[in-house]
C-alpha cells in the first residue's frame, strides 16, 4: 500500500538540503528534523523552516515518513548506516550513486535526484528543476513521484545506470563548462581586460544551446578548421601553459568532430 508523505527529515544541511528543504516547506510538507555534521548549518537550516535540530542521525526517525539523505557520495552509506532501524522511507540525492547502496539498510527505499546545481545564497526555482526518481518498489516510487510532482512538472523515472551517465552529462554541461567560463576570466584578468565583456558571449552560448542543437551551433577556428589562428592561440597562452593544452586538447576534439 502506498505510504503517503508528510513529515520530511534531512540528513544533511548542505545547498540542496537548504534548497529542497525550502521547497518543500513552501508546498506545505513538515520539515520534521534536521541533522548535520556541522551542527551550525543545521540549526540555520532548522530555523529557515521551522524545524528541529537532531545531534544523532536516528533522532531523524522519530517523526519522519521519509528521510532525504543529502550529504557527499562517499558518506552516504556510512550515514544511512547511522540512521539505524527505521520502517519510513529512505532517498539519497546522488547523481553517481546507485540506488542500492540502501538496499539490505533499508525495506522502503530510492533515489530523490534533482538535476540543477544549488548555492544557498542564490534562489533556485525548482518548477524547473528535473527531477529523476528510483526506488525499491512501485508503491515507493509512486509514492516520490507525488512528491517531486508537488515541486516540479518535470519528474521521471530512470535506472541507476541512467542516472550516473546523466551525471556525466551534467558535469559536462555545467561543471565544466563553467570551468571554462573561469579560465575566459582569468585570461582576461591577467591581460588587463574586464571579464564582463565575455558575459554577452556566454548568454548568447547557452540560448543558443538550449534552442538548437549544439552540434550545429558550434562556431570558431576549430570549428573552421583554421589552423594558422589556433597556432597564434596556443603561442599567446605560452606563460599559461595549462591553459594552453587544454586548448589545444579542446581544438583537436572539435576540429576531428567536423572533419
Amino acid at each position: 500500500m502506498q505510504t503517503p508523505i508528510r513529515n520530511i527529515g534531512f540528513a544533511g544541511a548542505g545547498n540542496l538540503a537548504w534548497h529542497l528543504a525550502g521547497g518543500l516547506k513552501q508546498r506545505g510538507f513538515s520539515i520534521s528534523g534536521i541533522c548535520s555534521r556541522e551542527i551550525s548549518h543545521a540549526r540555520a537550516l532548522a530555523a529557515s523552516c521551522d524545524s528541529l535540530v537532531y545531534t544523532e542521525l536516528p533522532g531523524l526517525c522519530e517523526n519522519s515518513d521519509l528521510i532525504i539523505i543529502a550529504v557527499p557520495d562517499n558518506v552516504i552509506e556510512q550515514v544511512a548506516l547511522g540512521v539505524g532501524s527505521f520502517n519510513g522511507m529512505v532517498v539519497h540525492t546522488a547523481g553517481s550513486v546507485p540506488m542500492q547502496v540502501l538496499d539490505g539498510i533499508f525495506d522502503n527505499f530510492g533515489v530523490f535526484y534533482p538535476l540543477q546545481t544549488f548555492s544557498k545564497e542564490i534562489p533556485a526555482d525548482l518548477a524547473e528543476v528535473p527531477f529523476f526518481l528510483e526506488a525499491s518498489s512501485p508503491e515507493v516510487v509512486l509514492s516520490l513521484r507525488q512528491l517531486a510532482s508537488g515541486l516540479s512538472g518535470k519528474v521521471y523515472e530512470i535506472s541507476s545506470e541512467q542516472r550516473l551517465l546523466l551525471h556525466v552529462a551534467a558535469v559536462f554541461a555545467g561543471n565544466y563548462s563553467n570551468f571554462m567560463y573561469a579560465a575566459g576570466n582569468e585570461i582576461l584578468k591577467n591581460s588587463g581586460l574586464p571579464p564582463e565583456v565575455l558575459h554577452p558571449l556566454i548568454l548568447e552560448t547557452a540560448r543558443k544551446a538550449v534552442t538548437s542543437d549544439p552540434l550545429k551551433t558550434q562556431t570558431g577556428p576549430a570549428r573552421r578548421q583554421d589552423t594558422t589562428t589556433l597556432a597564434k592561440h596556443i603561442e599567446a597562452l605560452a606563460s599559461q601553459p595549462v591553459y594552453a593544452d587544454l586548448y589545444r586538447l579542446l581544438a583537436d576534439l572539435i576540429s576531428n568532430k567536423y572533419k
